[in-house]
């Protein structure tokens, strides 16, 4: 008995995942906006210190290091407590080698030394590798940007964008009838190993859009993990496209193929007043008892609103019309022939119509009174 009730259980809880509306879920398929650029801010800080043996730091960027600032972005080293010698390459390319430093001074490699040593400005990332002939000695990286231009690689590979629905997509009369409300997220992801800050996104947005609130956005800081932000507008909903009445008689067939500007799944619904124009009469002779609603050749559920309009709800539109093909049928009863009343005179006896019996009689009543006289 415990085994049914979890069997049950669980298939309940997959219906429901199978019914959970648009509007309480993130969607990665629809169209949202885009990032298509962006710029941030660096200032990052990496500390070696007592280093003897060869050590490696390696700094991905988000940007080109043509990108970062040229003076503020060094390596740094100090002879702290006797002299000392060390060697430096960066990205392959030898910047120092038995470089001299006496006690209690620094030595600074800027980020121009280092691009006119052979560092190209198009790397992203800055491998340092240092080697130190004894341990008195502090090392201080220093990796600085304001506004350095994000590469399409990585907003590629760590901004991701989800929709929710705000209110649901409801099909509308004409192609700019209806509209609907949604929620973008865009997901910046960092595991860089430091924060990045005034982050700065240029946005795209679906063509279909019809509000526009911001050309960009601005997150202020993306820490070492993941932040968020969002943008709401508003987008033209599916619609009408084609209406077809191939009704004959008293069978009706109307058939209606909806448009889409993009994939919709689960979440769309339809309010169908038989009287809106787009229809042109098909719907006049609507019989909702004998009505029979089918969506790409299966049978879909409809309600009957008190004030004599239907509705669909929650289905799927594709971008090709074709494969949004609703077929309603029904049939109404044939019109009641009323008898015509047929006047006294015309009705018949044994035959003969009263008129004719009322002439005869008349007839024969003229020949009784002439025989008398």
């Amino acid at each position: 008995m415990r085994r049914i009730g979890v069997i049950l259980g669980i298939l309940a809880l997959s219906f429901l995942a199978a019914t959970v509306s648009s509007s309480s879920v993130w969607l990665t398929y629809r169209d949202t906006v885009d990032v298509t650029s962006g710029t941030a801010d660096i200032s990052a800080t990496f500390w070696h210190n007592q280093t003897t043996t060869q050590t490696y730091r390696n700094v991905t960027l988000p940007c080109q290091v043509g990108e970062l600032s040229t003076s503020a972005t060094k390596f740094a080293i100090k002879a702290n407590g006797g002299d000392i010698t060390y060697d430096l390459s960066v990205n392959g390319v030898t910047i120092k080698s038995s470089q001299s430093v006496t006690d209690g001074n620094w030595d600074n490699t800027t980020l121009a030394n280092m691009i006119t040593a052979g560092v190209s400005t198009s790397d992203t990332y800055l491998n340092f590798t240092f080697s130190v002939s004894a341990n008195t000695n502090i090392i201080k990286i220093v990796v600085s940007a304001d506004d350095a231009e994000l590469t399409d690689t990585w907003i590629s590979n760590n901004i991701v964008i989800k929709e929710k629905d705000v209110t649901e997509p409801e099909v509308g009369t004409g192609s700019t009838t209806s509209f609907w409300t949604v929620n973008d997220s865009i997901n910046i992801s960092n595991n860089l190993g430091y924060t990045l800050s005034d982050v700065n996104l240029t946005l795209s947005y679906p063509s279909h859009r019809i509000s526009q609130p911001s050309d960009y956005v601005v997150v202020s800081s993306v820490p070492r993990s993941s932040a968020v932000t969002y943008v709401q507008y508003q987008k033209y909903a599916p619609y009408v496209y084609k209406v077809k009445d191939e009704s004959s008689g008293d069978s009706h067939k109307v058939i209606v193929y909806i448009k889409t500007r993009e994939l919709l799944t689960n979440c769309v619904d339809w309010t169908i007043n038989p009287e809106d124009e787009v229809y042109d009469g098909a719907f006049d002779n609507l019989d909702t008892s004998t009505l029979t609603v089918k969506y790409n050749n299966v049978e879909k559920d409809f309600t009957v609103n008190d004030d004599g309009t239907i509705t669909i709800e929650d289905f799927t539109v594709r971008e090709q019309y074709t494969l949004n093909k609703f077929v309603f049928t029904w049939t109404t009863a044939p019109a009641e022939v009323v008898p015509t009343e047929v006047p006294w005179y015309e009705q018949t006896y044994f035959g003969i119509q009263a008129w004719m019996l009322i002439a005869i009689a008349i007839f024969l009543i003229a020949i009784l009174i002439a025989a008398r006289r």
